[in-house]
């Protein structure tokens, strides 16, 4: 357990650099932005689980000029309305194909892969590997897919994996340092 956590720190570290480069975040939902399960109510709409604490850490990265898209493969009516509470403007959802959105929004952001850091939970989000600069899991996800990560997050999806995210890009930026003095004055949503 302790040689695991230890491990996973090494990979954070020798990632520093290229976290510096990062223009562009792409973040899968189910199971990065959620706890991965589905939730259904008794007239069979399906609900999800969001954190709070994720919603700030998104708010820390728009705020620090960095650009947030989803991709998922997932039904887009609850999706679009969390990203709508976020002032995320590029969601794309029922995603079979996650590789070729991310091209596509590469060419659209005019950013390099080097620029751009995917945060997915399991097989479905392997594709995108070569075309991003970083590949990022949240703790919880598919031991397949944490096995070719650039980074493996402590907290869990939907469980501040996110936010712990922000808090490891911002590290050290006058930003983050202003808020954690200070505190945060937008929404958190």
């Amino acid at each position: 357990m302790i040689l695991n956590t230890l491990f996973k720190e090494i990979k954070w570290i020798i990632i520093r650099g290229k976290l510096k480069k990062i223009k562009l975040i792409i973040l899968d939902v189910d199971g990065v932005l959620t706890d991965g399960h589905l939730y259904y109510d008794y007239q069979g709409y399906q609900i999800k689980r969001f954190s709070v604490k994720d919603g700030l850490g998104i708010r820390y990265l728009q705020q620090a000029g960095l650009k947030i898209c989803i991709v998922s493969g997932g039904k887009e009516d609850v999706i679009k309305k969390r990203a709508e509470d976020l002032n995320i403007k590029h969601i794309y959802c029922c995603i079979k194909n996650k590789k070729e959105k991310v091209e596509i929004l590469q060419d659209l952001f005019e950013v390099n892969k080097e620029n751009i850091l995917y945060v997915g939970d399991d097989l479905n989000d392997l594709t995108v590997r070569k075309s991003v600069g970083l590949l990022i899991a949240p703790n919880d996800s598919s031991k397949k897919l944490k096995k070719y990560c650039d980074g493996i997050l402590k907290n869990n999806g939907g469980y501040g994996a996110v936010r712990e995210l922000a808090e490891r890009l911002l590290r050290g930026t006058k930003l983050l340092r202003s808020i954690e003095k200070e505190g945060f004055l937008e929404l958190n949503i």
